[in-house]
């Protein structure tokens, strides 16, 4: 059983989903259907503790300052959902953590022209992750879960085929929780995105910014993801009743649509790789 918990496949994969079906109830029993998004950050950091272990405090390198930037969007997604905080002011916070944290993690790194154009390319997707969201569907939680996975699975891919394995079992295990937190919204979506929904999404972006500052992977195929990003402006374009089952055809949909980027990220990766698999 030990031995089945440590592989990678079921750390990147069946585990990150199990806790997070089971973070996601939780959560919304204790809090209501505000906290339940909570759960993707929660089994983020579980998994990240798992597979890293808990980095020290100060950190001393850009894996450890992932994690402590992760847990403070976790507490400060958290505390801004059960304190009902919303609109722009919910935005300025999640743009303002996810600024300092980006500035923390990359600052070492930030020593040419290539990288400083990374770090705001970078900055710009974590101010549209703040800010671009569709105001007629900022309780829907099927689109940006959608961007979120999508997200994920490009930045845990093309980790995964530059031999990062540390950051592609991570993003790879966010994209798992991710898909937990959509199981409990289909066909019926029950829970809101929020604060906590946001600051997951800020997460991915911390994680590209690792693999695109810290590795030697083919970090520039995550524009090709980028795409992903216009899934709610698609939901809303979707000529699809207001129904149930529209509803539910609308999540189903959107996240296929959204994942396709990120799978052609994946496939121009592996196409500058060479065609070499992944040792991992």
């Amino acid at each position: 059983m030990t031995d089945l918990i440590h592989d990678p496949f079921v750390q990147s994969s069946l585990l990150p989903l199990l806790l997070s079906v089971g973070a996601v109830g939780l959560l919304r029993l204790v809090g209501g259907r505000r906290l339940a998004v909570l759960g993707i950050a929660v089994t983020f950091v579980a998994v990240f503790a798992l597979v890293v272990g808990v980095p020290a405090l100060p950190p001393p390198s850009s894996m450890g300052k992932l994690f402590w930037s992760a847990v403070a969007g976790l507490l400060i997604g958290g505390a801004a959902d059960a304190a009902g905080l919303r609109g722009r002011a919910a935005s300025a916070l999640v743009a303002l953590w996810l600024a300092v944290s980006l500035g923390w993690i990359a600052y070492p790194a930030l020593d040419s022209a290539v990288a400083g154009v990374t770090f705001a390319l970078l900055l710009a997707v974590g101010g549209w992750v703040a800010f671009g969201r569709l105001p007629s569907r900022s309780e829907s939680p099927a689109a940006p879960a959608a961007v979120l996975l999508a997200l994920a699975l490009a930045v845990g891919g093309t980790a995964l085929i530059g031999s990062s394995a540390s950051v592609a079992q991570l993003a790879l295990g966010l994209a798992a929780a991710t898909g937990g937190f959509l199981l409990w919204n289909w066909p019926v979506e029950r829970h809101a995105w929020g604060v906590s929904g946001q600051a997951a999404l800020g997460v991915v972006v911390l994680l590209a910014g690792v693999l695109s500052l810290f590795t030697q992977a083919q970090a520039a195929v995550l524009l090709l993801a980028l795409p992903a990003l216009l899934a709610d402006r698609l939901r809303a374009a979707l000529p699809l009743p207001e129904t149930g089952f529209g509803r539910a055809a609308g999540t189903a949909v959107v996240t296929v649509l959204a994942v396709v980027p990120a799978l052609i990220a994946i496939g121009a990766a592996y196409l500058l790789s060479g065609g070499e698999a992944s040792p991992y």
